[in-house]
């Protein structure tokens, strides 16, 4: 466990980093999702989430996207209008409703895939393989450190 107390000012300047980066790499894939796709980052990520898993409920995409339900079911509804999205009737519990991806919106996660690493790619810019493989997984450990309880 590392002591917090012992420099304050480093980790004050680490968690405005980390809020920035976050910030700003949301912001570079939703420039590109949008231009490239006409849909929102928020969308690009639950594609991409559903690809891998064909339908989750509402409330497991907020979850895994972080982010609320509402914000999920508006982004949802513009990317059912889209068809890359449907809603299906859950048949483990029928008083829920599954979102599935639809064929259209598995051609555009594949194609999501590449602009991520893309843009992942271009935040490396000038860093060495072993110094990205260790980016990766300190990045790696931040992620699992601020999903523990």
């Amino acid at each position: 466990m590392v002591d917090r107390d012992a420099r304050p000012a480093t980790y004050l300047a680490l968690g405005r980093n980390l809020l920035r980066t976050g910030s700003r790499l949301r912001d570079a894939v939703g420039r590109r999702t949008q231009r490239e796709f006409g849909i929102t980052a928020l969308q690009g990520d639950m594609l991409l989430l559903l690809a891998g898993r064909q339908s989750m409920i509402c409330a497991e995409l907020a979850a895994a996207c972080g982010v609320n339900a509402s914000t999920v079911t508006h982004a949802v509804d513009a990317a059912i209008g889209r068809g890359l999205m449907r809603r299906d009737r859950n048949v483990g519990d029928r008083r829920l409703v599954d979102i599935a991806i639809t064929p259209e919106g598995v051609a555009v996660a594949a194609r999501m895939e590449t602009l991520l690493a893309e843009v992942a790619a271009d935040a490396v810019h000038g860093m060495s393989p072993a110094e990205i493989t260790r980016f990766a997984a300190g990045v790696a450990r931040v992620g699992r450190n601020l999903a523990a309880p």
